[in-house]
C-alpha cells in the first residue's frame, strides 16, 4: 500500500481545509491568520534561491515583506488544483499583484505581475509544519522590469554589458569544446 493510500479521507479533507485557509489568509494579507494555520510553535517557509524562513517570527517577516511589496497580492485557487501525496498537499496556482512597496531592496516599480507557482505544504498528522514555494525568479524580475529575457536581443546585450567576464569565459569554453 502506498503512503498516499494510508492517509484516510478525513485527514486528507482536514489538510485540504488547512491549505485553503492558509491561502485565504494570504489573500486577505492577514499575517496572524496565515501563521495560525501552522502547527503551534512551528512554521517554515522555503523559497527559491535556497532562502528559508524558519520559525514563526521569520515566517511572519517574510509575509510582511511580501504583503508590503504587493499589497493587492492574491492567489488564484482553481477547483481540482490541489493534490495529495503522503504527508504533503500540493497546489499549482498563480499569484498576482502590483509592486507598490520595497521588495528585496528593489523600490516599487508599479508593475503588475502574474507569477505561476507550485506550493507544497508538509504536514505532521493534521498539523501544517512547512510550506515550500517554487516559482521562476528570473520571470518575476523580468516582469518587474529589472531583468531581461536572455533570449532577446536586449537581454543578450544586457548580459554582455553586465557580465563581460562571465560571457567571455563562456565563449572561450565554447570554442575549446568546438575545437576538440
Amino acid at each position: 500500500m502506498t503512503e498516499a493510500a494510508e492517509v484516510d479521507a478525513g485527514l486528507r479533507q482536514s489538510r485540504e481545509q488547512t491549505v485553503l485557509a492558509h491561502l485565504a489568509a494570504e489573500n486577505r494579507q492577514d499575517v496572524a491568520a496565515t501563521l495560525a494555520t501552522f502547527k503551534p510553535g512551528a512554521a517554515r517557509t522555503e523559497l527559491p534561491g535556497d532562502e528559508v524562513a524558519d520559525g514563526p517570527d521569520a515566517v511572519a517577516a517574510t509575509y510582511r515583506e511580501l504583503f508590503t511589496a504587493l499589497p493587492d497580492m492574491h492567489f488564484d485557487i482553481k477547483p481540482g488544483s490541489l493534490c495529495h501525496a503522503g504527508h504533503r498537499v500540493m497546489i499549482e496556482t498563480c499569484w498576482h499583484g502590483t509592486h507598490r512597496g520595497s521588495f528585496r531592496g528593489l523600490p516599487p516599480t508599479g508593475r503588475r505581475v502574474d507569477v505561476p507557482n507550485v506550493l507544497i505544504f508538509q504536514f505532521d498528522g493534521p498539523d501544517l509544519v512547512s510550506e515550500r514555494v517554487y516559482y521562476d525568479r528570473l520571470s518575476l524580475f523580468i516582469k518587474l522590469g529589472v531583468a531581461r529575457d536572455p533570449n532577446t536581443l536586449t537581454g543578450r546585450i544586457m548580459m554582455v554589458l553586465n557580465h563581460p567576464v562571465t560571457v567571455a569565459r563562456a565563449a572561450l569554453r565554447s570554442r575549446r569544446i568546438d575545437n576538440s
